[in-house]
């Protein structure tokens, strides 16, 4: 299962520059069976011409949809997460996430898409699509205590997509680890790790494998929280890995790349998941 999440910034690119049906073809060309969207309107204002974007981007790419507004404006309408699948979406709740009590109110409102869906074959994973507070790590902690609070009895496989508004090695993030979550570009990279040492020629054959020190400065590289091969954003210079995959459960990350695109003003986040 190949699976992706994407800030569309309402189909504008970092300059502002309108156009959904490119939004659409970098989401096409990752291939993904699973894709979290971030900053999505759905007949929200001017700025994006008033378009239902959930539903013409499912339409373009033929595939189910579910749409959760953390700002409402009117039935159904507003701006939030979406989730996009190839394979069919069962249930579908959007939760309202909370902010921190204190003197920093929540800006904007802030929501979790929690969904079912059912893989030919392989049965449920439950999905999570998020796009946590920018403002403040407070209203995040806040946010992500929630989200483990209604995931809290599920045993089975959880991926949580989003842009997360905070690099996974952030102390407002933590819990997450602590209760079970795994940072999907860690585990890749470990993946990776042990398939190029499997492959590696035996060290005592001549012209053999890496040194010892070569390899322990490779596996570093491999599971640095920041590395920049992984930072989503800025579009044009990435520093941050604002945009994030954790897995919870038997669901295991094999490959994860950030895609380059001129569709938005963050990058496309794609991971390939073995399930079971």
């Amino acid at each position: 299962m190949r699976v992706a999440t994407f800030n569309i910034h309402h189909g504008a690119d970092a300059r502002g520059r309108l156009d959904l049906t490119r939004t659409a073809a970098a989401i096409a060309a990752t291939g993904a069976d699973l894709v979290a969207l971030q900053e999505v309107d759905v007949r929200f204002g001017v700025r994006s011409g008033d378009q239902d974007q959930a539903s013409l981007l499912g339409e373009a790419l033929c595939m189910d949809v579910r749409f959760g507004p953390a700002i409402v404006r009117g039935e159904g309408d507003g701006y939030g997460v979406a989730l996009l699948s190839r394979a069919p979406i069962g249930e579908a709740v959007m939760h309202v996430l909370p902010g921190a009590s204190g003197p920093r109110p929540l800006r904007e409102p802030r929501g979790l898409l929690d969904a079912r869906v059912e893989l030919p074959g392989e049965g449920s994973v439950r999905v999570l699509v998020t796009h946590l507070d920018h403002d403040h790590r407070s209203h995040r902690d806040a946010q992500v205590r929630e989200i483990l609070r209604l995931v809290a009895e599920d045993g089975g496989p959880v991926v949580l997509l989003g842009d997360l508004n905070a690099d996974p090695s952030a102390p407002e993030l933590a819990g997450l680890r602590l209760r079970g979550f795994r940072d999907a570009a860690i585990e890749a990279a470990r993946e990776r790790r042990r398939g190029t040492i499997a492959r590696a020629p035996d060290r005592t054959a001549p012209g053999g494998a890496l040194s010892r020190a070569a390899r322990a400065l490779s596996l570093a590289r491999a599971v640095v929280p920041h590395g920049p091969v992984r930072a989503t954003w800025p579009v044009r210079l990435p520093v941050r890995r604002l945009d994030a995959i954790w897995l919870r459960g038997p669901v295991r990350a094999r490959e994860l790349r950030v895609v380059r695109s001129t569709a938005s003003d963050h990058r496309l986040l794609v991971a390939h998941l073995d399930l079971g």
